[in-house]
């Protein structure tokens, strides 16, 4: 399986227990791509399956590693993706947490300190 077939994977499979998730990953991978191709003319024919490790790491490169990387490691902000957290995203957040009472629980995985904060009080 490609990096590219993985992430459809990944999104198709968040979809299945809950579209607005799915809709809120796409929407931000969909508009990371379009700065790509604004910024440097890569279309998505052209976003490799793997980049340089080290550019991807310093979010110097697009690649569907990466990208990915990014849904697996429960990053709701993307900020892997170089997307910084906004309100807006804050109150997405919030509205899917209490819509979808399962979406964050005491054993969800993640690295995001805000992620892990919001778990922490709502299971205090």
């Amino acid at each position: 399986m490609s990096w590219q077939e993985y992430t459809v994977f990944l999104l198709e499979s968040i979809g299945i227990y809950n579209k607005d998730l799915m809709s809120h990953y796409y929407k931000k991978i969909k508009k990371f791509m379009i700065w790509y191709k604004t910024k440097y003319g890569i279309e998505l024919n052209d976003i490799p399956d793997i980049a340089d490790s080290k550019l991807e790491n310093q979010k110097k490169a697009i690649s569907w590693r990466r990208i990915a990387r990014a849904i697996e490691k429960n990053d709701f902000y993307l900020k892997r993706l170089s997307f910084a957290q906004t309100k807006n995203d804050d109150k997405q957040l919030m509205e899917l947490i209490h819509k979808w009472d399962n979406l964050l629980n005491k054993t969800t995985k993640t690295d995001d300190k805000t992620l892990q904060k919001i778990i922490g009080e709502k299971y205090a």
